[in-house]
């Protein structure tokens, strides 16, 4: 087996145990808060502390990947995941929801265990394969979307939601050295001249194939999170006698149709381009989350969710392939340092507007309200760079300013 295939399959373990971690966690923050002790404004609090990692995201990941430029993504994947440990442990030991909020911050500045396994990936593949393993690390990422909730509310019924965020802690660690031993960096990249922050936002802003990339992630990130600190109040509101394992089963569902739908939409972007199929996805996505908000069941409503994450499924790897196929090795880092930047904004702006939209119109207001501004993003982004999306497999963004 060659040194990148065992990359893939290592790094495919590791981004499953990572994002399964991380959603034993999330779907339950709203029951979380209420056990430190939020009432009424449970709706802006899980918003609030949902978003606030992004804050501190949008500063230090696109510095993050500026250093694994430098000094290679292997290292910064390994650093990624033992500050993602400690923040999850750091959680176990909350006792108010300022306490909480702030170790939500700190994962926002110190990790980004999955964006720099991608990044590593995509520089250690030949180019003719790049796309389509990126795909795969994506999909087992997703797979962990999956699994994760269904664990996290099997551990929160049976030993505590402490409990759960410790193990959590735990599956990272073990990623981590998983990553340590058998994990290669072959293709490290050659040091370019430093160049500044600015520099590197500057030259981004040059590129329009890598604007392209970057905008299908903010709206697509915007689309996806946007509902998450809301979905089990929503869920328990529509069946409020519901088991608490059903709410992670649904939470899962959008996991679910990635794995299923992300390698046949990767196939499609290859012959259709990649901008094209995630503005399709985006413009499907939007308008199933929407009709999703009127389903007056939980099986209506799962049957429209799980639709809405077959078409989200068309987003985030068609993004990444793009900045794999068109992005040079030598800024590849920064180029995914500047993807998950604009992930942290979409993260911390979509919650946010949503929490406030469902404390004013009610819950199902957090779903129609973000479909129709993606919309209407998506559809200005599509009709502002149409020729762009024909060629995004051709160009090549260099790294010199």
């Amino acid at each position: 087996m060659k040194y990148y295939q065992k990359n893939l399959l290592v790094l495919s373990l590791t981004n499953f145990l990572a994002a399964s971690s991380w959603n034993q966690v999330i779907p339950f923050m709203p029951q979380f808060l209420r056990e430190l002790g939020v009432g009424a404004q449970i709706a802006a609090w899980s918003g609030f502390v949902y978003a606030i990692q992004y804050v501190s995201g949008i500063i230090m990941q696109p510095i993050w990947g500026k250093i694994s430029d430098r000094y290679g993504r292997k290292p910064m994947v390994i650093r990624a995941g033992f500050c993602l440990a400690f923040v999850y442990f750091g959680m176990s030991l909350c006792q108010a929801p300022w306490q909480l909020a702030m170790m939500r911050f700190l994962n926002g500045a110190l990790t980004g265990f999955v964006p720099g396994a991608i990044a590593l990936i995509a520089t250690n593949t030949p180019g003719a394969l790049a796309g389509r393993f990126v795909a795969v690390a994506q999909t087992a990422n997703a797979a962990g979307n999956i699994a994760g909730p269904a664990i996290g509310g099997l551990l929160a019924v049976g030993f505590g939601y402490r409990s759960a965020m410790r193990l959590s802690g735990f599956s990272v660690v073990i990623s981590t050295l998983l990553v340590i031993f058998l994990v290669e960096e072959r293709q490290k990249v050659t040091a370019s001249a430093p160049t500044s922050l600015w520099e590197d936002v500057c030259l981004t802003a040059k590129q329009p194939v890598l604007l392209v990339s970057l905008g299908l992630v903010f709206l697509g990130t915007m689309l996806s999170v946007s509902v998450q600190p809301l979905l089990t109040l929503y869920l328990e509101k529509l069946s409020p006698s519901g088991p608490p394992w059903l709410a992670g089963m649904i939470f899962s569902l959008p996991g679910l149709a990635f794995v299923l739908s992300a390698y046949p939409w990767n196939r499609l972007g290859e012959r259709f381009t990649y901008a094209r199929v995630a503005l399709w996805g985006l413009w499907g996505a939007c308008g199933f989350l929407l009709l999703s908000s009127f389903m007056g069941t939980i099986g209506k409503f799962s049957l429209f969710y799980l639709v809405y994450g077959v078409f989200l499924a068309a987003i985030t790897p068609s993004a990444a392939s793009i900045i794999a196929r068109s992005v040079h090795e030598e800024f590849r880092g920064r180029a995914y340092g500047m993807q998950q930047a604009v992930t942290n904004m979409g993260g911390l702006i979509a919650p946010l507007l949503a929490g406030a939209a469902a404390n004013r119109w009610g819950l199902a207001a957090a779903f129609w309200s973000s479909s129709a501004v993606v919309f209407v993003l998506a559809s200005l982004l599509w009709f502002g760079n149409r020729s762009v999306s024909s060629r995004d497999g051709t160009a090549k963004v260099h790294s010199s300013v």
